[in-house]
């Protein structure tokens, strides 16, 4: 029987929320202030806080693909991954991501660069780079309950869905997520 396009949006929103219920606001948003915080401190003015910026909000999408790309392989062989396999995997994808970093700051530079106003960019980069933080945390999350040995049985129901579909609710889901624990995050600009 296969799982339709909204059964699967369900059930990974269930599992989402059941992932996140011991989260509390106040640790998320004190985590995020803390790695922001963190890069302000460390660049030497605004002009390297941005380059920081954009080269984590490039490195942080990037990873977010490759964590797709892990469920993908295990939707596509219809199979549970190790753990060490997965973080095998998103070690190999890092290692790609910073050997093109300087080409992928490039491209998300000259997105973010069609913001004019270089306050709002900065707003923009981080509010990004917040959310980013939050949906691979997510993901990041779910594939280790998803893998883990105790969930496999339910985890097998998405074998029966378009692995597409799946992906792309995946994707959807944790960043309507991390949209809700950002929500009140004061980046004080």
């Amino acid at each position: 029987m296969n799982m339709t396009k909204e059964e699967v949006a369900r059930a990974l929103s269930v599992l989402f929320h059941e992932l996140t219920a011991h989260w509390t606001k106040e640790k998320i948003h004190s985590d995020v202030l803390e790695t922001i915080m963190k890069l302000r401190i460390e660049s030497a003015g605004v002009e390297e806080y941005m380059h920081g910026l954009i080269a984590n909000v490039a490195f942080a999408t990037e990873s977010s693909y490759a964590l797709q790309q892990v469920l993908g392989t295990m939707l596509q062989e219809q199979s549970f991954l190790s753990p060490a396999a997965v973080e095998k995997m998103m070690n190999e994808a890092q290692a790609r991501i910073r050997g093109h970093i300087a080409e992928l700051i490039s491209r998300y530079k000259t997105h973010f660069e069609q913001i004019h106003d270089k306050t709002e960019r900065k707003k923009q980069l981080e509010r990004s780079y917040s959310a980013l933080l939050i949906v691979n945390r997510i993901k990041t999350d779910f594939l280790f309950q998803f893998i883990h040995e105790s969930n496999q049985n339910a985890a097998k129901r998405f074998f029966a869905a378009n692995p597409n579909d799946v992906l792309e609710a995946f994707h959807h889901l944790s960043s309507v997520y991390a949209s809700r624990w950002l929500e009140g995050l004061e980046l004080h600009y």
